[in-house]
């Protein structure tokens, strides 16, 4: 998916460093606990081997590429996760979102993204009826790029407040490295879940059916005609 088009040039200079850093530089382990295996199989709505966590179970696939910290994920999800959540309620899709960790370099050391999204793939695996409530947070809630991000106190009351219950030390760990796994996979490919894209080159990239919607974050009316056409 293309970003906006309509930048200042500091805007656009951030911009453009930070899609050839997600390219360059795929992200590292961060945790600080023991070495721990990067867990397998389904548990709850998470789809580990695949890297995905699945809202849904309708016929159209669509594949959501985001980052946390990524304003422009943020931007789709409040203008197209509606309709999304919406077909995936009424059972017309199902939708795999790829939580990714693209953005750390701009979360002043605390890696918001991976802590972030690691949270998001706990409480899908434990609690998935309140994995969407929890996507939504984090959006609605999302620090600034170059902040610090939210602590991993305030990610755990989200997650509580969400309706999950807390999710554990040992989770949250192995969860960081799968998601710092996968986004090294996703960046530099191949991916499994379609045969229009190699790897990911920038966030957020939607696919309907194994097709790149090519339009900008909050073309509304773009994106559900593409939705409707897949």
């Amino acid at each position: 998916m293309k970003i906006r088009r309509f930048f200042t040039l500091s805007a656009l200079l951030v911009a453009a460093c930070v899609l050839s850093a997600c390219a360059a530089e795929p992200t590292t382990s961060t945790s600080t606990a023991a070495p721990v295996t990067t867990p397998s199989g389904v548990r709850g709505a998470v789809h580990l081997d695949d890297g995905y966590v699945e809202l849904g179970s309708g016929p159209k696939v669509v594949d959501l590429f985001i980052d946390p910290l990524c304003p422009f994920c943020k931007l789709f999800e409040e203008t197209s996760g509606p309709m999304l959540f919406a077909e995936a309620t009424a059972g017309r899709a199902t939708l795999r979102v790829h939580p990714l960790a693209v953005l750390n370099r701009l979360s002043q050391g605390t890696s918001y993204s991976t802590r972030a999204s690691a949270m998001f793939v706990a409480v899908a695996a434990q609690s998935p009826d309140d994995a969407q409530n929890f996507l939504i947070a984090l959006y609605a809630q999302q620090p600034a790029e170059n902040s610090t991000g939210l602590t991993d106190t305030q990610l755990q009351q989200m997650a509580v407040d969400a309706g999950s219950s807390p999710v554990s030390a040992e989770d949250t760990a192995q969860y960081q490295v799968w998601v710092d796994e996968h986004t090294r996979l996703a960046l530099t490919g191949p991916l499994t879940a379609t045969d229009s894209i190699m790897a990911i080159t920038q966030v957020p990239t939607v696919l309907v059916n194994r097709t790149v919607f090519t339009g900008n974050s909050d073309e509304t009316l773009a994106f559900a005609a593409f939705y409707r056409d897949r």
